[in-house]
């Protein structure tokens, strides 16, 4: 069947940032992100957004605390009141996002020494499939804001 729109891949995914500046510092000197834009549009509930190049332009966008942006909750976020741990697990659609690296154990290093919290340390898992085996090396981490971030090495489809 041939469909007219084709699907390009992932584009991005987005976050809120209760401190906007101190995320994109993180993702950017600890995780090695690059600067794209920033942005705003107060009438689609965009206070201040910005976009940092992932690697093979897959973007992440960071809005700030202020921004209530289409998707998100209609209110502010409130940096006093953060949800803890286990009440954002329970109700979070979002269960983590993976960046791709060839050393997870020296980026993870680098995040949680620039203020990420350590969740698992990486380790070597063996993802036993319909179709044989895939070693993967993996590990766990909180950003910032609260978002759990995987650091993750496999092999790639055509390898």
């Amino acid at each position: 069947m041939n469909h007219p729109a084709s699907n390009l891949g992932l584009d991005h995914i987005a976050l809120r940032a209760y401190d906007l500046d101190a995320t994109v510092r993180f993702y950017t000197e600890a995780l090695g992100f690059r600067f794209v834009y920033e942005w705003t549009a107060p009438e689609a509930g965009v206070n201040r957004c910005v976009f940092l190049d992932a690697g093979d332009d897959r973007v992440i966008e960071l809005f700030d605390a202020l921004s209530t942006p289409p998707g998100g909750s209609a209110r502010p976020l409130d940096a006093l009141v953060r949800p803890s741990d286990d009440e954002r697990a329970r109700s979070a659609a979002l269960v983590h996002f993976a960046i791709r690296t060839a050393d997870p154990s020296a980026l993870f290093a680098r995040a949680v020494a620039a203020g990420a919290r350590p969740l698992m340390e990486p380790t070597l898992v063996e993802a036993k499939g319909a179709t044989g085996t895939m070693p993967l090396e993996v590990g766990f981490a909180y950003g910032l804001n609260g978002e759990v971030i995987e650091f993750i090495k496999r092999p790639t489809p055509d390898a």
